[in-house]
C-alpha cells in the first residue's frame, strides 16, 4: 500500500521500499526517501539491484518522478529528484556508490528529457538536513 506523504504523522519525511509499475507494467521496487525542506521535496530513489524484479530507477526516472509527484502530492516545480546507486561491493569502479541529480522538463502533464548530473554525497546530505 502506498502511503500518502502529506498525511504521515511526520509529513516532512518518508523512507521505505516503494513498489511501482515499471516498463510493461512489471512490478518494480526502489528504496525511496522523501524529505520536505523549506518549499522543496527532495526525492532520493535508490536502486535495489537484485531485490528489484522489474525496471531500474535509472531507466524509468522521468516516469517515476511523475508517479511520485502524483502519489505524494508534490508540485513538479518543488521536486528535487536524485538517483542513488548504492555501493555494490565490487572491484569495478562503476559499481561504487554514486548520486545523480536528475532535472526534467515539465510539459504540464509529465516529466520529459532527463538531464543527469553526478553530485557528491555531501550535497545530498546538505539538501536533506
Amino acid at each position: 500500500m502506498i502511503k500518502q506523504f502529506n498525511k504521515e504523522i511526520n509529513s516532512d519525511y518518508f523512507d521505505e521500499v516503494y513498489e511501482f509499475k515499471g516498463l510493461w507494467d512489471v512490478t518494480s521496487r526502489c528504496g525511496l526517501k522523501l524529505v520536505h525542506k523549506n518549499d522543496k521535496t527532495v526525492v532520493i530513489a535508490t536502486e535495489l539491484y537484485a531485490e528489484n524484479p522489474g525496471t531500474s530507477v535509472t531507466n524509468y526516472s522521468a516516469q517515476l518522478a511523475g508517479i511520485l509527484s502524483h502519489h505524494f502530492n508534490i508540485a513538479p516545480v518543488n521536486l528535487i529528484f536524485i538517483v542513488h546507486d548504492p555501493e555494490a561491493k565490487s572491484k569495478l569502479t562503476f559499481m561504487n556508490e554514486h548520486f545523480y541529480k536528475v532535472d526534467f522538463e515539465w510539459d504540464g502533464t509529465k516529466f520529459n528529457y532527463p538531464k543527469w548530473s553526478q553530485i557528491e554525497k555531501q550535497i545530498v546530505d546538505d539538501l536533506i538536513r
